[in-house]
């Protein structure tokens, strides 16, 4: 048992170390190029940081047939995500990082109607209203039409990344466009390889407590996974590039739940969706997932639509509340 933990604090920490680099050239780039931060931290690094939850998701459905610690992974990360945000306020709470980001706000309102196209029709079919069968459609190969429609509000949301507003103070890169490239891509590869052990380990972890697939997911690989985001948003408000700190978190969280999407195309033998019906301990979990992803969510849109808060006490009201959102969710899963 100590081995296997070692094992997944060494892999931890190669991860926290590769993003703490990449996000270091992401800085670079954004002072060099005319690109939006929220763009650029939302889109490239997002999808960089999201490389292993994308990687354990397929690895944990389509090898080790677990498609519970797949939507563990990415509904755990999308909370864990959210928290590093108001860690990170909370420690840099000099910075008030909320009154200085207005950008994400389109984008995580996208974030919010993904939510709702999840739980939507999973409370549909506990009420009996819906078969996730009916949803499906085959065109060469099937999936669920929750898919489809996660796919086009991606793209929707790369959309609106784009038209936000940068607030960047002008400042210039010395490096060349070449060296930010290669030593992103160098970077990004370290992130994406070690992922692949971290589902592999993630898995002997629950299988040597007892834990449940979606519970194991969402903590042990949902945080493993979230730690290029932890990493990148630390770096990054030290940096006071708060446009692509923000705009990596939301954006991680858009192109995790698109994860799905992709995972359910990819098994296309066999429709993920029903497994939320045939087990139930794993629907129970993953509904708590959903509602607190779709609270923190909603708080997370509180704090950037207010009004620039002077008072410390009403200022960190919002991180408060999703840490302990959070910190409820393990009291009730453990």
């Amino acid at each position: 048992m100590l081995v296997i933990f070692a094992q997944y604090f060494l892999l931890a920490f190669i991860v926290i170390y590769a993003t703490s680099k990449a996000s270091y050239y992401i800085d670079e780039l954004d002072k060099k190029s005319n690109i939006s931060g929220a763009l650029i931290g939302g889109l490239l690094l997002a999808t960089i940081t999201s490389m292993p939850e994308f990687i354990t998701s397929i690895t944990s459905t389509v090898i080790l047939n677990k498609p519970g610690l797949a939507f563990g992974n990415v509904f755990g990360s999308n909370i864990f995500n959210i928290v590093i945000l108001a860690v990170a306020d909370l420690i840099f709470i000099k910075h008030l990082f909320f009154n200085q980001n207005k950008s994400g706000i389109k984008t995580n309102g996208l974030v919010i109607i993904m939510y709702m196209v999840f739980i939507l029709p999973l409370l549909l079919n506990s009420l009996g209203w819906l078969d996730y069968d009916t949803l499906g459609i085959s065109i060469g190969v099937t999936f669920n039409i929750i898919s489809l429609i996660i796919i086009v509000i991606y793209f929707f949301s790369i959309k609106s990344m784009n038209e936000e507003e940068s607030t960047t103070d002008g400042q210039t890169s010395k490096l060349s466009y070449k060296k930010i490239g290669i030593m992103f891509a160098l970077w990004s590869t370290v992130i994406i390889s070690s992922s692949y052990f971290v589902t592999i380990v993630t898995d002997n972890i629950a299988m040597e407590l007892n834990l449940s697939t979606s519970f194991a997911g969402a903590i042990f690989l949902g945080v493993a996974t979230s730690l290029p985001e932890l990493t990148a948003v630390i770096t990054l408000m030290k940096l006071k590039n708060y446009d692509a700190a923000l705009g990596n978190i939301i954006g991680s969280n858009i192109f995790n739940m698109t994860i799905i999407s992709v995972v359910d195309i990819i098994n296309y033998k066999e429709n993920i969706f029903n497994i939320l019906v045939t087990d139930l301990a794993l629907r129970e979990n993953i509904s708590f997932l959903l509602i607190l992803g779709l609270f923190n969510s909603i708080i997370l849109m509180i704090a950037l639509v207010r009004k620039k808060s002077i008072n410390i006490i009403t200022y960190i009201i919002p991180s408060v509340l999703i840490l302990v959102a959070y910190l409820v969710y393990i009291g009730l899963s453990i």
